[in-house]
C-alpha cells in the first residue's frame, strides 16, 4: 500500500519595481562679500506654500504620509560650523519630492511656491532674510495596482512510480493597473530567484 504525506512549504520571491517620479532640485548660492569676516551658524529653512501663500507640509521623514514633500539636503558646501568664509561661496542642495496627492485633481497638476529663510551671524549681530520664492509645478503621478496570478497547480515527478516525469513550468504573474491620471514611465519590475523561507518537514 502506498502511503502520503501532505506537507506544507512556503517560497518568497523578492520583487522590485522602479518607475520614474517627479522631482525639483532647489539651490541656494550665498556669496559673503566680504573680504575676511566670515558669516557663522548659517542656517536655511526651506519653505512650499500653494498658490494662496498657505503652507504645505515638508518632511525628511519617508514614512510621514501627511507630507505634501519630502526633502532631502543632497549638497552643502558650508562648514562644519555653519561657517562661510570671506570672500568664498557656498552652495547648498535640497531635493524636493512631491508626495502622492500633491498635484490635486487636475490633469495640469498644481502650482507651488518654495521660498526660505537664510539666518547667519556677523559679528556679534544675528541676521534673517526672508528670500523670494520660485514657482514649481507639479504634475500627476500615476496610481498603480499590482494583481498577481498563479497556476492552481503544480505538476512534477510522480513519487508513486518508477518512471521520472518531468515537471511542467509553472507560470506566476503580475499585471499592473494604473488608475492614476499620469502615466507610469520607466517602469521596470526585477523579480529574484524563489526561495524557502518554511520547510518544517525537511524536503528535499
Amino acid at each position: 500500500a502506498q502511503e502520503s504525506v501532505c506537507a506544507r512549504v512556503k517560497i518568497e520571491i523578492k520583487q522590485e519595481l522602479t518607475l520614474e517620479r517627479q522631482a525639483f532640485d532647489a539651490e541656494m548660492r550665498i556669496t559673503n562679500s566680504l573680504p575676511v569676516t566670515p558669516l557663522t551658524q548659517v542656517e536655511v529653512e526651506v519653505r512650499v506654500t500653494d498658490e494662496t501663500g498657505a503652507p504645505v507640509t515638508i518632511t525628511t521623514d519617508p514614512n510621514d504620509l501627511t507630507a505634501k514633500f519630502f526633502i532631502r539636503q543632497t549638497h552643502n558646501d558650508t562648514a562644519a560650523d555653519g561657517q562661510v568664509k570671506g570672500g568664498s561661496t557656498a552652495v547648498l542642495n535640497w531635493l524636493l519630492i512631491p508626495a502622492p496627492g500633491s498635484a490635486g485633481n487636475s490633469q495640469l497638476g498644481k502650482r507651488y511656491l518654495v521660498g526660505a529663510t537664510l539666518r547667519y551671524r556677523y559679528g556679534n549681530e544675528t541676521q534673517e532674510m526672508v528670500l523670494n520664492p520660485d514657482s514649481i509645478l507639479v504634475k500627476p503621478m500615476p496610481a498603480l495596482t499590482l494583481d498577481y496570478f498563479l497556476t492552481r497547480d503544480v505538476v512534477g515527478d510522480d513519487p508513486f512510480t518508477q518512471e521520472i516525469e518531468a515537471p511542467e513550468p509553472y507560470t506566476l504573474g503580475v499585471r499592473v493597473r494604473n488608475s492614476g491620471m499620469a502615466e507610469a514611465k520607466k517602469l521596470k519590475i526585477d523579480s529574484a530567484q524563489p526561495k524557502i523561507i518554511d520547510n518544517q518537514q525537511g524536503l528535499a
